[in-house]
């Protein structure tokens, strides 16, 4: 049966967050949240530091738990071992620099994954995954990336020619003029056609100049 707006305002308001968090996230709230919490993003951080999965990655009962399933205790010792950092990649990395990954971490087995990503200027969970992946590509494939890579080459190429064929082409104005003698009319100077704008700036200059040496 569908109760109407106002009647399941009337039956929510006895329920208070205190009553319904301990029930589905297993936590105990008190009634100063409210007051630590001032903002959304206060209360976000509030939410998450009390979450439950948080509460078990600092307490690592998890390791003697043998009912944790295995989704989770993977997720728990990848918390625990990158320290709360999440896969967040800000920079996307080439097939080269992930196969010089790869052999870096063959020849020195030793480097970690917050070594490598310091070189490269990535988070552990990057290297984690490129080290993890093993796919490889195969002949067809590289023949593909390589056309791509390219073609890819070949438009910035054009576009940078095209760029550069455009001249930077500044207005001038041709001075002509005609002898006494000879009716043929020749080029006397090229002058730089200078906008009104410059032309009146020019203009103040010099009855600032005036006034100055008036007074």
């Amino acid at each position: 049966m569908f109760l109407p707006n106002f009647t399941m305002k009337a039956s929510l308001r006895g329920i208070t967050r205190g009553s319904i968090l301990p029930v589905r996230r297993g936590l105990h709230c008190t009634n100063s949240w409210h007051e630590s919490a001032k903002t959304a993003k206060d209360l976000i951080k509030f939410v998450n530091t009390s979450s439950l999965t948080h509460a078990e990655s600092s307490s690592n009962q998890w390791r003697l738990d043998s009912k944790v399933p295995d989704w989770k205790r993977q997720k728990l010792a990848l918390n625990t071992k990158l320290q709360g950092q999440k896969w967040n990649p800000k920079k996307k990395l080439s097939r080269e620099q992930m196969e010089s990954i790869r052999l870096l971490k063959t020849q020195f087995p030793h480097m970690t994954a917050t070594q490598l990503g310091e070189q490269f200027r990535v988070s552990p969970e990057v290297i984690r995954r490129i080290l993890k992946s093993t796919w490889q590509p195969n002949e067809q494939e590289m023949i593909n990336l390589q056309v791509r890579w390219k073609r890819r080459s070949q438009r910035i190429n054009e576009k940078s020619k095209s760029s550069d064929e455009v001249p930077h082409m500044l207005p001038k104005k041709l001075v002509l003029s005609t002898g006494r003698s000879n009716t043929d009319i020749t080029i006397k100077d090229i002058k730089k056609f200078h906008s009104q704008r410059h032309k009146n700036t020019r203009d103040k200059q010099k009855l600032a100049l005036l006034s100055n040496l008036i007074d």
